[in-house]
C-alpha cells in the first residue's frame, strides 16, 4: 500500500501544481487513499520531494527524481517488484506485484522520459507505448537490464 500510495503521490505532483500538505492529502482522498497529515509528511521525506519556486510566486511539490542518484536509489527499491518485461509490436508490457505498477511507472516516467509516448499504469500492469517496434524492443532490454 505504501509504494502504491507514494507512486500516486509522484504522479499527482507530475500532474498538478501542488503548493502544501493538505492539497496533497484532498487528492489521495479522490484517489481512494485516507492518510493523515503524518503519513504524507512521512511520504514525502522518503521520496525525496523538494518545494520549487513557480513564476508569480509561490513553491510547488516537486521530485528530485531527476537527479540521477535518485534515479538509481528508486529503481533499486522498485527492483524487486517487476515480475516481467514483454513486448508486442510498439507496446511495451510490465508485469509487477499487485499494488505495484504506479510505483514503477512513475521510476521509468521519470528516469526514461522523452524514449516513449506515453505509459498507463493499472495495478499491477505498465503499460509503455512507443513510436516503433524497434524502440519498444530497445525499451524492454533497457528494462531488463534494469529489473532483472
Amino acid at each position: 500500500m505504501k509504494y502504491r500510495r507514494q507512486g500516486q503521490i509522484l504522479k499527482i505532483i507530475q500532474e498538478q501544481n501542488i503548493q502544501t500538505h493538505e492539497q496533497l492529502i484532498k487528492e489521495l482522498n479522490k484517489k481512494g487513499f485516507n492518510v493523515t497529515q503524518a503519513t504524507v509528511s512521512r511520504d514525502i521525506k522518503e521520496l525525496g520531494l523538494v518545494k520549487i519556486p513557480i513564476p508569480g510566486g509561490g513553491s510547488i511539490y516537486s521530485s528530485s527524481i531527476d537527479i540521477p542518484e535518485e534515479i538509481d536509489r528508486r529503481i533499486n527499491m522498485i527492483t524487486d517488484t517487476v515480475r516481467s518485461v514483454e513486448y508486442a509490436m510498439n507496446n511495451v508490457v510490465v508485469k509487477t506485484y499487485p499494488g505495484m505498477a504506479s510505483a514503477v511507472a512513475a521510476s521509468v516516467d521519470a528516469s526514461m522520459r522523452g524514449d516513449f509516448l506515453g505509459s498507463i499504469a493499472g495495478d499491477d500492469t505498465l503499460l509503455i507505448i512507443t513510436s516503433t517496434e524497434e524502440k519498444a524492443a530497445e525499451i524492454t532490454e533497457k528494462l531488463r537490464k534494469l529489473f532483472h
